[in-house]
């Protein structure tokens, strides 16, 4: 199923029309869902825990759909998202300066003539008054500017849908159990490099119609089989994670996001670039694969390693941009019911550009 187009591209119907309707602002993806489906859209609300480069990509992605947003992320704007491509905000406000030409009478900074440092506040914050010019339709933003493990868990059970990003094991579990509790969806997605992985927990009462053909659908049908987060994370050793299509162990991107996971729950904090992070990444990733059923070369070697370590974090803008269609594309597929859910992971390899989805049982 393809992405919504993009409300720009009515811009034509809508500069005849100096005041559109929903329906004609909506017109060509009624035409593809159907209006039961945009129904559901507009009645949704999708919550974004953190925004990376991948999240901010399915926010514009369902927000020019129609579909509502808030934002949980207290991090502090302009640090945060220093290295970070996002739909939202242009190179220059994410490195923490704007262009806006001081007054000649300002002597304060010899250094910096042309430039003034942006206010800092929340990412939150930030990215709020974005989203309203993104899609004017839409109601004002919601936005929790409280550090992740401060949020109780009712907060996230009111959404219908929760994109997590940068967050680690134990929130993850406590955020997509308080979602999936009251019929929510939780979407946990991680991109580092030019690798992306998604975990995916739908809710064991989850159902869809299978689309048949080009006008068809299916009778309701259960996901099967159903692995909550929980399961996926805390699940027996990952040797034991084979398929036909991987009969020697694991996934290679499922498994390098594992070892993400295992340093930050570990440490308290993702790798950072800088050696001491990069040899404490090789040290807890080689006993964390020994833990795992697997050898500790697994992986590679030490540079291959380290160069994992270095990229944990490192949002790349195409990477973050096919994640984010496809990932976009399933929350759809979610909220109408239509077209088979990827159950309950999908891996992305930026090295042949492939996108898999893969059954953690």
């Amino acid at each position: 199923m393809p992405m919504p187009p993009a409300l720009t591209a009515l811009a034509p119907a809508a500069a005849a029309n100096p005041n559109p309707s929903e329906s004609e602002i909506y017109d060509r993806q009624i035409r593809l869902w159907g209006a039961e489906a945009q129904s559901k859209m507009s009645s949704c609300k999708v919550l974004y825990v953190n925004v990376t480069g991948t999240s901010s990509e399915i926010l514009k992605n369902l927000i020019l759909a129609g579909i509502r947003g808030a934002i949980a992320d207290g991090r502090t704007y302009p640090d945060a998202l220093a290295e970070t491509p996002t739909s939202f905000l242009p190179p220059a406000e994410r490195t923490g300066k704007d262009t806006d030409h001081k007054d000649d009478d300002d002597d304060d900074d010899d250094d910096e003539p042309d430039q003034k440092r942006i206010k800092k506040m929340s990412v939150a914050k930030a990215i709020q008054p974005h989203i309203l010019e993104l899609n004017p339709l839409l109601e004002e933003c919601e936005i929790n500017e409280q550090e992740i493990p401060s949020i109780p868990s009712h907060f996230f059970a009111k959404f219908d849908i929760v994109v997590a990003s940068n967050i680690g094991v134990q929130q993850a579990i406590r955020i997509s159990k308080a979602t999936t509790s009251h019929n929510g969806k939780f979407y946990m997605v991680h991109s580092f490099g030019l690798y992306a992985c998604a975990l995916i927990d739908l809710g064991e009462g989850h159902t869809y119609r299978k689309e048949i053909g080009k006008d068809k659908l299916s009778g309701v049908l259960k996901l099967d089989p159903y692995t909550s987060l929980e399961d996926m994370l805390m699940q027996k050793k990952m040797g034991d994670v084979k398929d036909r299509w991987h009969k020697s162990g694991p996934p290679m991107v499922y498994t390098k996001y594992r070892a993400i996971l295992n340093y930050c729950e570990r440490k308290g904090t993702f790798p950072t670039c800088t050696e001491e992070s990069a040899v404490e990444f090789v040290e807890l990733t080689r006993a964390f694969l020994k833990e795992q059923g697997l050898e500790s070369s697994y992986l590679g070697d030490e540079d291959d390693l380290k160069q994992l370590a270095n990229t944990a974090t490192a949002d790349v803008s195409p990477v973050c941009a096919v994640m984010g269609g496809v990932l976009g594309n399933e929350v759809i597929k979610a909220i109408s019911g239509k077209g088979e859910p990827a159950n309950n992971m999908l891996l992305f390899d930026g090295m042949d550009g492939g996108c898999k989805s893969f059954a953690l049982k």
